[in-house]
């Protein structure tokens, strides 16, 4: 039959079953175990009980491979070395190559065809589909003996230390760590040591793709140039989160923080924002990946975890928040502000002077998901006030309000949402922010057509609004729904409508993600485009191995009205008035229908 052609890495010199993936073997075989000699000289000191590859994820060049060490001393002591025993060591070597699928790059290959198009692939549809239809000139070749190499000897020491990061010179070849007890004398022993074989190794993530802007009127002035700044709002997806049973689709290693962690950075690096707001950043990843690397390309961040108790993850606890990042050269910190939902709530239910305090419980109980939003007072370096109206910072430059949130993504509680939506606006309007500029981004997990979207939208929400019907404490009935801040979004703004998907996995496909802002002191100028479907079902869903995160970052350029304009009018009045979208101020940003113009952020 045609299989009968192909050559299975499985049965061959390639022992897939063995170890391509991350699994370990014990070095001490119970015949060689039975053969050992007694004497005590001959025993090794510590033992290996346990190596294993971090959730079993592909090494990426210059990332240290993740390895879990454990050992067992000769009292029986257990504990993880993490390179201090010295009564032990580690030896890595690199194996053959390995060459991805064909069809699918992302991919390790586990079928190779020997007779006919010489190309390697992930499954046998793949090689079906190679055999009967890839074309002539898109074959492979033989090598000049007409003979495959047996590969299972090539494997080149590469270094004798427990940590490696792979190089260049390791991709698409697999490799090896042999962890070898010592004994007394500093001998190998014969027994008790592991080796761990791990996937083909794979370059660093290539450049952030380039991404097309849509401007808002179609034309540009020079002088905005210089006056624009650039906001950029994206959830990252936790590593707490990304887990192989909700992400089925995505392969284990392009799941991997290792792996995402290079994806996110060349992405927030591509895009050169001004301001960044992230959700779902871990402690431990704030500290020890974005804001040291963020650092490098010029920005400051500040970060704030949910109030939740922390998660055991990996070995430490953790819990994960909002981060906002900003460029020193054109910004700097005022103040730095924490809406606790929670707390906010509480307030609230306590001045409502509930009679039933069972019923109050019941309230708060509900109300309590540890949700935040961090709010970051800026002044702009650059750009001074032009108009008395105007908020002015402490050295003459506009004043910026970023608000930075994540909220609640349960589905079925709409009126949490709702509830914290309100507390935002709250907080907001207690702020004393008339004529300052405000930017609210965040992950709101609600479709433009939910109640929370047209709270923020419209200062109010119609009666018979759907999201309304689904209050089981009665905690809406509680809110004065109604408010007076003219809040637009950037991405209708410019193309007349939200952004098709900002979140994309197998569950669910839709828009969640919005910058907001005041068109009363900032102008809307441009929006980077979404990636269409076609490109987000390449690899089935989001997280893919091309795209980091299952939600896509949002990307608005913003500049400052020369003075305030009057916004009161642009809230629904007897169902009709004024959209606060086509007030354009001086600079003349009415919608005007939106124009494409290309665009890469260096």
């Amino acid at each position: 039959s045609d299989c009968e052609f192909a050559k299975l890495l499985t049965d061959g010199p390639y022992v897939m079953a063995a170890g391509y993936g991350g699994r370990a073997y014990d070095r001490g075989s119970s015949s060689s175990r039975s053969g050992s000699r007694s004497d005590d000289e001959e025993q090794p000191i510590v033992t290996v009980v346990r190596a294993e590859l971090v959730r079993g994820h592909r090494p990426v060049v210059v990332s240290e491979v993740p390895v879990y060490v454990a050992l067992k001393d000769r009292d029986g002591r257990f504990f993880e070395d993490k390179g201090s025993c010295s009564n032990v060591r580690y030896r890595w070597l690199r194996g053959p190559v390995v060459k991805p699928c064909f069809f699918h790059p992302h991919k390790m290959s586990q079928i190779r065809d020997v007779a006919k198009t010489f190309q390697c692939y992930c499954s046998k549809e793949c090689f079906l589909r190679g055999w009967h239809n890839l074309p002539q000139h898109m074959w492979g070749g033989k090598t000049d003996d007409g003979a495959w190499e047996e590969p299972i000897a090539e494997w080149t020491e590469v270094a004798n230390t427990r940590q490696y990061c792979p190089t260049r010179e390791d991709i698409d070849r697999p490799l090896r760590l042999d962890i070898l007890p010592l004994l007394k004398d500093g001998r190998d022993a014969a027994t008790g040591g592991m080796t761990i074989t791990t996937g083909t190794v794979i370059p660093t993530p290539k450049e952030a793709r380039t991404r097309r802007m849509i401007s808002n009127g179609g034309t540009f002035n020079a002088e905005w140039l210089s006056k624009q700044f650039k906001v950029m709002n994206w959830n990252v997806l936790a590593d707490l989160y990304a887990t192989e049973s909700v992400y089925r689709y995505c392969e284990k290693w392009a799941l991997s923080w290792t792996w995402r962690k290079h994806l996110i950075l060349k992405e927030l690096k591509s895009m050169a924002a001004d301001i960044i707001t992230l959700q779902e950043v871990q402690k431990d990843a704030f500290d020890d990946w974005f804001r040291p690397q963020l650092a490098e390309a010029g920005y400051e961040g500040v970060f704030q975890q949910k109030k939740r108790e922390p998660i055991f993850h990996r070995g430490k606890y953790t819990a994960e928040g909002c981060a906002t990042f900003y460029k020193t050269t054109r910004f700097k910190r005022v103040d730095k502000q924490v809406i606790d939902y929670d707390r906010m709530s509480q307030t609230e239910l306590r001045n409502s002077h509930m009679a039933d305090m069972q019923d109050a419980d019941k309230s708060i109980q509900r109300l309590s998901k540890g949700n935040v939003a961090l709010v970051v007072i800026l002044e702009d370096l650059a750009i001074k006030t032009t108009h008395s109206s105007q908020a002015i910072g402490p050295n003459g430059g506009h004043v910026l309000v970023i608000v930075n949130t994540h909220i609640l993504c349960d589905p079925s509680a709409a009126d949490v949402k709702l509830w914290q939506s309100h507390m935002l606006i709250q907080h907001m309007k207690q702020m004393n922010i008339d004529h300052m500029p405000m930017l609210i981004a965040g992950d709101f997990n609600s479709t433009p057509e939910s109640a929370v979207y047209e709270y923020l939208r419209r200062g109010s929400i119609r009666a018979d609004h759907e999201d309304l019907r689904h209050d089981p404490c009665g905690l809406l009935g509680k809110l004065n729904l109604h408010h007076r801040l003219c809040l637009a979004t950037a991405y209708e703004t410019c193309n007349g409508r939200e952004a098709q998907y900002t979140n994309y996995t197998e569950d669910f496909k839709g828009t969640l993600d919005y910058i907001w802002f005041s068109p009363d002191a900032l102008a809307v100028l441009a929006i980077s485009q979404v990636d269409d479907e076609s490109q987000l079902t390449q690899e089935t869903a989001l997280p893919s191995s091309t795209r980091p995160s299952d939600h896509v970052s949002l990307v608005a350029t913003f500049m400052f009205h020369d003075a305030p304009v009057d916004a009161n009018d642009g809230h629904q009045q007897n169902g009709t008035g004024l959209n606060p979208y086509h007030l354009g101020g001086a600079e003349g940003l009415a919608l005007q229908g939106a124009a494409m113009y290309a665009a890469q952020y260096l």
